[in-house]
């Protein structure tokens, strides 16, 4: 008996080993999975309220843009026709940016009351059939949550809130909870949202599948090498996740940025601009016109009245240039005094006498800066639009360029590529 118990003592002690390196594995597992998930989540949290700020900084840059001008007779617009244009631009952008994972939305609110019929679903990538439809604070989602409930209290007393709900994913029948950020955009009663899926946060990263979960652990069990490859394999992960995370932050503030001189759209957001473009011409047919300008003989005017009247004519050109295109173009620094316009499409006899106007604008302009210090300024403008042959904006950039140069031999007019 005495040999009996003797003899089994390394076995029981082996056993406990075993039991205590489960023990901490599984501790070691519970604490790097809360860490990295809730450090995922704070990310996604981030993006999301980031992205949905961002869109109401680009509805309010757009309605101050917009009604800058309305009393002025040849681009007048109402209140309601801006809140139209603008719901157009952020449909079509909602429609574009969606992916299975996360997109945008707007509910509208008629009655902050609640209730049956207290606002509609304006837009909504998802559900586009469903625009329109009045929605309700009694509806249930998948688990008897009321989400819009939830959504009006939250904006109604912060402005704004997180909240969970469960719906199905973009394009499929799966059922998942998603993390949702709302803001209240109160000057339309326009409720923005962007969710996300909560099993979008980790995806495969944490082993999912219980099978390989076991086998892992009894890897552990028979070595503490798996444990250490384990920790090295989460501090990877982690990492390769953080980057990732902050990349997509960083790209996300990179696209909205305006050019602090002249305030017009940077070069950054003007090439997804011109991207976006093309894919209309390529879906729908939408023949834009691209025209690049630059003001002639600029580095003489830096060289003759210093570099601070340079900056004066660069936002004057693009203050007078603004006040002569529609409320819906753009218009892009490119760089130094070279700028992109994006003008949407026109019948093509009004091509030559809008651009030729902007040309006429520009040298009637009087540029003269505080100081008293004034010169005779004036652009060349080449311009262009996509084709069939266009498989990307830079073919076409190269037209329109080379029609710019043509026009500078002249200065102060302008000069169309062949796809015009």
């Amino acid at each position: 008996m005495q040999f009996h118990e003797k003899s089994s003592r390394p076995l029981y002690y082996a056993l406990s080993g075993c039991v205590a390196c489960l023990l901490i594995t599984l501790l070691i597992q519970t604490v790097a999975t809360y860490t990295l998930y809730n450090n995922a989540l704070e990310f996604e949290k981030n993006y999301l309220q980031h992205s949905v700020d961002n869109t109401i900084a680009q509805i309010d840059a757009t309605r101050k843009s917009m009604e800058s001008d309305e009393n002025n007779p040849k681009h007048r617009f109402s209140k309601e026709k801006v809140q139209k244009e603008i719901e157009t631009t952020l449909r079509q952008q909602f429609y574009d940016t969606a992916s299975r994972h996360s997109y945008m939305w707007i509910n509208e609110v008629h009655d902050f009351a609640g209730g049956d019929g207290y606002g509609i679903r304006l837009i909504h990538p998802n559900l586009k059939r469903g625009e329109g439809e009045l929605i309700s604070t009694y509806t249930r989602d998948a688990e008897g949550n009321t989400p819009y409930l939830t959504e009006l209290e939250g904006v109604k007393e912060r402005g704004a809130l997180f909240y969970s709900y469960y719906f199905k994913d973009l394009n499929t029948d799966t059922v998942s909870r998603k993390l949702t950020y709302a803001r209240l955009y109160p000057d339309y009663n326009w409720i923005i949202c962007m969710g996300i899926p909560y099993n979008a946060v980790w995806g495969e990263v944490l082993f999912n599948n219980t099978y390989t979960k076991w086998l892992l652990l009894l890897g552990y069990l028979l070595s503490l090498g798996g444990i250490i490859t384990l920790l090295y394999y989460i501090h990877v992960v982690y990492k390769q996740e953080r980057a990732r995370h902050l990349n997509e932050m960083g790209l996300l503030q990179q696209q909205i940025e305006y050019d602090l001189l002249t305030g017009t759209n940077s070069r950054l957001y003007g090439v997804s601009l011109l991207e976006n473009s093309l894919k209309s011409f390529t879906n729908y047919g939408t023949k834009n016109i691209i025209a690049m300008f630059d003001i002639d003989y600029f580095k003489k005017v830096n060289d003759t009245y210093g570099h601070e009247y340079g900056d004066f004519v660069l936002k004057e050109t693009v203050k007078v240039i603004k006040a002569n295109i529609r409320k819906d173009d753009y218009i892009i620094r490119w760089g130094g005094d070279e700028f992109i316009l994006l003008l949407y499409p026109m019948d093509d006899d009004d091509i030559l006498p809008c651009l030729t106007k902007l040309n006429q604008c520009i040298s009637n302009h009087d540029f003269t800066d505080a100081t008293g210090t004034k010169a005779d300024i004036t652009i060349s403008i080449g311009a262009g639009a996509f084709t069939s042959r266009d498989k990307d904006i830079k073919t076409l950039l190269n037209k329109v360029d080379h029609a710019l140069y043509s026009a500078k031999k002249a200065r102060n007019t302008c000069c169309y590529a062949d796809s015009l």
